[in-house]
């Protein structure tokens, strides 16, 4: 017998409400996030469409209007806990082009912040989903009675 044969396996035991109590408020926090940060955009609308315009992009007014509207859909996506992986993979660069116009392109260190502390969650939620407390685990259910229901 080798050493690898005898080495101890170790097993990881999750408990699916604190999982999902951590995955509910991460989606409620970086929601709530979300939102306040798009409607602070859409309530500055003249200085988001400004800075939208002096950074050189095309099509500013409509740009600026569907980027902060877009965000606050998503937020609230998440917020519900609806479409939360398609949520997450669509806020992940819209949040990045949302602050890159909301900072008029400053790299400064609220700006690093912000997309650290909004990207870090949003990629938690692409990755390990929604858990229970969500409407996509509702649908889940749903679906899988009527597949069931023979």
């Amino acid at each position: 017998m080798s050493k690898q044969d005898t080495a101890p396996v170790l097993h990881c035991k999750i408990d699916e409400k604190a999982f999902s109590r951590a995955m509910f408020l991460c989606r409620v926090f970086t929601g709530l996030a979300m939102v306040y940060f798009s409607l602070g955009c859409l309530f500055y609308w003249r200085e988001f469409l400004v800075n939208t315009a002096a950074l050189g992009f095309p099509f500013a007014v409509p740009l600026a209007f569907f980027v902060g509207a877009a965000e606050l859909f998503f937020g609230l996506f998440l917020l519900l806990g609806w479409h939360t992986r398609l949520s997450a993979l669509v806020a992940l660069p819209l949040t990045l082009i949302c602050a890159i116009i909301f900072f008029a392109g400053d790299y400064n260190k609220a700006f690093v912040a912000l997309c650290l502390l909004l990207c870090a969650p949003l990629g938690t939620l692409l990755l390990l989903g929604p858990g229970i407390i969500s409407l996509d685990y509702k649908r889940s259910q749903r679906a899988a009675r009527r597949f069931f229901r023979g």
